[in-house]
């Protein structure tokens, strides 16, 4: 999953660009996770392309996938059909928000995610996880430092793309890649941002 945080307008625009990624628990909820990657991937409506992540509890956890928060100009679609169908027939309502980076769907009606900064107890039995992050834990930790205490996001904080890791991947070769991308100006990455950081990987608190 692809961000980019701050706004590209006025005389000095700062904008950094990351990227996050997850494993998808697509043997436990491979409906879910089907059409999640559909969403990342999709170059048209629907999309989770120019989605806004709308709310940022500092060092708690990100929603993101709001497609009815999205860039000005782009276009907007109700698509709660297939959350519904996959988070009812599937959900895994007994995996925990053990560690930071936890995906878990917001609820059954929106296409909407969370992904936590820190053990999250508080969310297990009410909302169910279907993947968590492997790589880009700084990026998350930046991230949660763009939260107000009410949530709302200090400025913005835009999902721009993403995709699926071919199958048959290993993970530690992809992101041995990420580690040393062959243009990383051209893709416009933040080295320090892209950087693996064990430290939040099991235990820690992001944000604090």
């Amino acid at each position: 999953m692809d961000f980019e945080i701050g706004r590209q307008m006025g005389r000095d625009p700062q904008i950094t660009r990351g990227r996050l990624v997850v494993e998808l628990f697509h043997d436990l909820m491979p409906r879910t996770v089907g059409r999640f990657v559909e969403l990342l991937e999709s170059q048209h409506e629907p999309t989770y392309r120019a989605s806004l992540v709308s709310k940022i509890m500092p060092g708690d956890y990100l929603v993101a996938g709001d497609r009815d928060t999205r860039l000005e100009g782009s276009m907007r679609q109700d698509h709660t059909a297939f959350v519904r169908q996959s988070v009812m027939g599937e959900a895994k309502w007994q995996l925990p928000h053990l560690n930071p980076g936890i995906l878990s769907l917001v609820d059954g009606r929106t296409p909407r995610f969370h992904v936590t900064f820190r053990k999250m107890e508080e969310l297990d039995g009410w909302h169910a996880v279907f993947g968590k992050v492997v790589y880009g834990f700084d990026l998350l930790k930046l991230i949660s430092e763009q939260g107000n205490i009410n949530g709302e996001p200090k400025q913005p904080v835009v999902m721009t793309g993403g995709g699926a890791v071919p199958e048959g991947t290993h993970p530690r070769e992809f992101l041995k890649k990420l580690e040393q991308p062959e243009d990383p100006e051209e893709h416009g990455y933040n080295k320090k941002v892209m950087r693996y950081s064990s430290t939040y990987r099991h235990t820690g608190l992001i944000g604090h």
